[in-house]
C-alpha cells in the first residue's frame, strides 16, 4: 500500500497536483500487483472542455492548444468522448454505485470555477459549446501536426552552432519563434515575450539574462551561450619569438618567426618588437596605433564593428602588447605602425588565430 506523509504537500506544485501525483503512483502499483499492463481512467468529455480552457487561460501564450491525450504511456482514456452526465444518468439507471469527490465542488482551485460558474452561462448560451470546443480541438491538432512538422524544417535551418553556444539566424515569424525557443531553450512564456522585442527590435548588443545564460542580439541574430562566458577571466599569455601551437579559451593560436608570413596572420617586424609580448582579454580604454593610420591612435572598441566582432566573439576578443605595455596588434589583422611587416622587410614574428576551429 502507498504510504502518504504529510510533507508530500509541502510544495510550489499545489495540493491537487501533488493529490494526482499519488493517485497515479497508488494506481501504478496496482497494475503491477495483479500483472496488468494498460490502465484506464474515467476523464470524460466535460474534463476536456474544462483543461482546454483551463490552459488557455494559464498559458495563453503556447502556440497550440493542449488538451488531455487519449493516450499516455500505458493509460487510456476510453471515455473521453463521452459527456459526464451521460455516464452519471448510466450509472443511475442500473442503480450502480460511483463516487464524487468532494473536492470538485471547492470553489477555491481554477478548474472549480470555471466547472460551475463560468461554464454554465456558456453552455446555455450555445448547447452545442462542447462538442464545438472539441471539434475546434481536433482540427487544431491536425494543423498543428503540419506545424510542428514545418517548425522542425525551419529549426534546422536556423540555428549555427558556435564555440559558446549557438546563435539563431533565420528571421522566424512570431509563432514558430516562440515554439521553437520554447522548446529548444526551455524558455517561458515571459522569456520568450523578452527575446522577441530583443529580436524584433534589431539593436545591436541588447541583452538578456537568465538562469545562467545571456541572450545577446548582434546583426547576424540572437545568441545564447553560458553566462559565465560573457565576462571571461582567461589569464594573460606571454609570447617570445618561437614557433608555438596553444589554445587560449576558444582560440586555437600559433605563432613563429619566418620571412614569409601565412596569409591572414598577425605579422610584426621581428626586429622592432619587444618580447615578451603579452597576449590577453581586450579592456575599454584600449588604444592600438593601426598601420596606415598615420601616427594616429584608435580606440579598440571601435575597431571591433569594423572587422564584424560582436557578442561572445568581441567579449572572448584580445590584443597583443609588448614588454612595456604598448599595445602592438589586435586579434582581426590589425597591427601597430610602428613594427607592420611589410614585403621585403626581414625575418617576421607572426601569430595567426582561429576562433573555435583548430588550425
Amino acid at each position: 500500500m502507498l504510504s502518504i506523509q504529510p510533507k508530500t504537500f509541502q510544495g510550489g506544485r499545489g495540493i491537487q497536483a501533488e493529490a494526482r501525483k499519488l493517485r497515479y503512483a497508488w494506481m501504478e502499483e496496482q497494475l503491477a500487483a495483479h500483472g496488468i499492463f494498460w490502465g484506464a481512467t474515467a476523464h470524460t468529455l466535460d474534463d476536456q472542455v474544462e483543461t482546454l480552457i483551463y490552459r488557455l487561460l494559464r498559458s495563453g501564450l503556447y502556440p497550440e492548444l493542449r488538451g488531455i491525450p487519449y493516450r499516455r504511456r500505458r493509460w487510456l482514456r476510453p471515455l473521453l468522448f463521452t459527456p459526464r452526465n451521460e455516464i452519471i444518468a448510466y450509472l443511475r439507471e442500473r442503480k450502480a454505485d460511483y463516487l464524487l469527490d468532494t473536492s470538485n465542488y471547492t470553489p477555491k482551485y481554477l478548474r472549480n470555477q470555471l466547472r460551475w460558474w463560468i461554464l454554465p452561462p456558456m453552455y446555455r448560451i450555445n448547447p452545442a459549446f462542447k462538442r464545438t470546443c472539441i471539434q475546434r480541438y481536433e482540427i487544431s491538432q491536425l494543423q498543428q501536426k503540419h506545424l510542428r512538422r514545418l517548425y522542425r524544417h525551419w529549426e534546422s535551418k536556423s540555428f549555427l552552432a558556435k564555440p559558446y553556444g549557438e546563435i539563431l539566424v533565420r528571421n522566424l515569424p512570431k509563432d514558430a519563434f516562440y515554439y521553437i525557443l520554447k522548446k529548444r531553450w526551455g524558455l517561458d512564456s515571459h522569456d520568450l515575450a523578452r527575446l522577441w522585442l530583443l529580436w524584433r527590435a534589431k539593436h545591436s548588443g541588447a541583452r538578456y539574462d537568465r538562469e545562467g545564460f545571456t541572450y545577446i542580439r548582434t546583426p547576424d541574430g540572437l545568441a545564447r551561450g553560458s553566462s559565465t562566458l560573457w565576462q571571461p577571466d582567461w589569464p594573460a599569455l606571454q609570447l617570445l619569438p618561437r614557433e608555438m601551437t596553444f589554445q587560449w579559451g576558444y582560440w586555437h593560436i600559433k605563432t613563429g618567426v619566418t620571412a614569409s608570413p601565412p596569409s591572414g596572420a598577425l605579422a610584426w617586424r621581428v626586429h622592432q618588437l619587444r618580447f615578451p609580448l603579452t597576449l590577453r582579454l581586450w579592456r575599454l580604454g584600449d588604444r592600438l596605433m593601426p598601420f596606415g593610420l598615420q601616427g594616429r591612435s584608435k580606440k579598440v572598441s571601435d575597431i571591433w564593428p569594423e572587422i564584424g566582432l560582436y557578442g561572445f566573439e568581441r567579449q572572448h576578443a584580445f590584443v597583443v602588447e609588448d614588454a612595456e605595455g604598448t599595445l602592438v596588434g589586435v586579434v582581426g589583422y590589425r597591427v601597430s605602425q610602428d613594427t607592420a611587416w611589410t614585403a621585403f622587410s626581414g625575418e617576421s614574428f607572426y601569430l595567426r588565430a582561429q576562433y573555435g576551429d583548430p588550425l
